[in-house]
């Protein structure tokens, strides 16, 4: 009875043993393939920017830094912030923009390459940078954006890098997540001069760009991939969502106050305190465009 015992007990410790092993090289695997692509290299073509140096100009960056979600990740002022650690995601983490930190050796195409193309000085990505969903900003916007960071305080603070951890590496070996814009982006299309603020369906195309990171390429919502175990699916923001009951009153009130027209709270994992700072004219445009997409089911992205 015993040597019985003993042979499963050997059996089980070899099984146990080879499925450490098979995880061992598993995970040896997604990291060697997912750290080639870390280290890929991207060619950018040089685009010139024109940065403002009056106060109208800084204002504007100010603005934009806002309502594209800068501060969500980089933080108040861009001094930089941690939004997510945890040892198997890995941390998103925005550097500090200002003098005090990374933003005193950026140069005009430096703060191109990483906003637009997702790519560093040397060519190498950025990890977890959104620039797809900023590749189409405008000279205007982009120059502004630059003027604000350099008129900012410089802040001593230096947040910790952003860094892929195994569960992160494994979805974006798997194409389940996107961790490198620089992949995803056209680096030779054109970037667009100046984009006129009117409350159209194409202006709000141009500003719902950063919207697609979280409800999808095609704005229908679901669970955001990569996005830790506690972030909630993003809504469906297609007319098949609440806009097609909406009024663009209420769309405005609803990213305003952070109530929909029901009375319920939008969760404030949604950044409504940024994007409510819209003008009435970007609100509008933005309601406009979503009015325009098919009515998709939930869920599609």
């Amino acid at each position: 009875m015993h040597s019985r015992i003993g042979r499963i007990g050997r059996w089980a410790a070899r099984i146990v043993g080879a499925l450490v092993m098979l995880l061992a090289v598993a995970v040896s695997v997604v990291y060697a393939a997912s750290e080639r692509r870390f280290r890929k290299h991207f060619e950018v073509p040089t685009h010139l920017i024109t940065v403002p140096t009056g106060s109208a100009g800084i204002a504007r960056g100010e603005h934009v830094a806002t309502i594209r979600g800068c501060t969500a990740c980089h933080g108040v002022g861009l001094v930089g912030h941690v939004e997510v650690e945890d040892p198997m995601l890995g941390r998103l983490a925005g550097p500090n923009l200002t003098n005090g930190g990374r933003g005193a050796a950026l140069t005009d195409a430096d703060w191109e390459r990483a906003v637009r193309h997702g790519v560093r000085r040397d060519g190498a990505p950025l990890l977890i940078m959104p620039a797809s969903e900023h590749t189409g900003m405008s000279d205007e916007d982009l120059g502004a954006l630059i003027a604000y960071a350099r008129s900012l305080p410089g802040a001593n603070v230096i947040p910790p890098p952003s860094k892929a951890g195994p569960v992160l590496r494994g979805l974006f070996a798997a194409g389940m997540v996107l961790l490198l814009s620089a992949e995803e982006i056209d680096h030779a299309k054109p970037h667009p001069r100046h984009v006129d603020a009117e409350p159209t369906a194409a202006y709000g195309e141009y500003l719902t760009a950063m919207c697609k990171g979280c409800h999808g390429p095609q704005l229908s919502g679901g669970k955001i991939p990569g996005g830790p175990p506690d972030w909630k699916p993003a809504a469906n923001i297609t007319p098949g969502g609440n806009i097609g009951r909406w009024t663009d009153t209420e769309f405005m009130t609803a990213l305003r106050t952070g109530r929909r027209p029901d009375g319920s709270t939008i969760d404030p994992q949604m950044p409504w305190r940024n994007f409510g700072k819209m003008d009435d004219t970007e609100l509008r445009a933005i309601y406009a465009y979503l009015r325009t997409q098919p009515a998709r089911e939930y869920g599609h992205r």
